[in-house]
């Protein structure tokens, strides 16, 4: 068994992993990039749009016994961790606008005014057309490369599933959970025309920066100082650097 570390890959093509230490080719190839490097085929990009959540930490505050989750895609869930109580919300698409922490900020204060913030967070998340994850066979056309992707949040459930599931395709050729999450399932959701319409907006916008990974026209985020991309998620940094894919490549800063 050869183990490649500290080996960044920037393509595939068929069965060979590129890097810029030379090429790895491979029986089977599992793409666990959070956003798939491979455009076509598959249209991920189209399957697929990114979410942030922000998460402030108080300590000081009326601890919760369990975890409470709002059911609204702009609801708030508390729970506790040590002594510090964990609020999550301000929600929004990757390079649009949003809660973010201000929100969370001014629910803190009107709810728990006697505590104080001592860590702040964001995530981002990979979400797909009808709210189940995308693991399998990334697309007819490429029946050697696996992907696992679009968790909606719940990364650490939906994880294990992969697991399970993918270590069942490559050693046994099936799995009885495959046609649940294939990624080759309809995309005809009403969530594909809204994906559609971020992109053409994207691409259509003049001016500014460009994201590397389709053209489309990238936002500054001003409470995380970094380049968003809305169509599909990508992020970088002051300096241009790579922050989220499925861009690969920096921009000029």
């Amino acid at each position: 068994l050869n183990i490649a570390e500290h080996t960044f890959i920037t393509d595939i093509d068929d069965d060979i992993a590129l890097s810029n230490h030379g090429k790895i080719r491979a029986k089977h190839i599992v793409l666990a990039t959070h956003f798939p490097m491979v455009n076509i085929p598959g249209l991920y990009f189209l399957k697929m749009y990114q979410h942030r959540s922000y998460v402030i930490a108080l300590e000081n505050a009326q601890p919760v016994d369990d975890m409470y989750v709002d059911e609204r895609q702009d609801g708030h869930s508390f729970r506790h961790h040590g002594s510090m109580l964990l609020i999550g919300g301000g929600d929004h698409r990757t390079g649009k606008k949003g809660g973010g922490y201000p929100e969370l900020r001014t629910l803190a204060q009107g709810a728990y005014p006697g505590a104080t913030e001592r860590y702040n967070w964001a995530t981002q998340d990979c979400m797909t057309l009808d709210g189940l994850p995308y693991i399998g066979r990334h697309s007819a056309g490429k029946p050697h490369i696996y992907v696992a992707t679009g968790f909606n949040k719940w990364g650490m459930t939906s994880s294990m599933v992969a697991a399970d599931l993918l270590a069942d395709l490559v050693t046994e050729g099936k799995s009885e959970l495959e046609a649940l999450y294939s990624p080759q399932r309809s995309m005809f959701r009403p969530q594909l025309i809204s994906n559609a319409v971020h992109a053409i907006g994207g691409l259509a916008s003049l001016g500014g920066k460009r994201c590397s990974h389709m053209g489309c026209k990238l936002h500054w985020n001003p409470a995380e100082r970094t380049w968003d991309c809305s169509c599909h998620g990508s992020r970088y940094d002051e300096s241009g650097k790579v922050i989220d894919n499925p861009g690969k490549k920096p921009i000029k800063p």
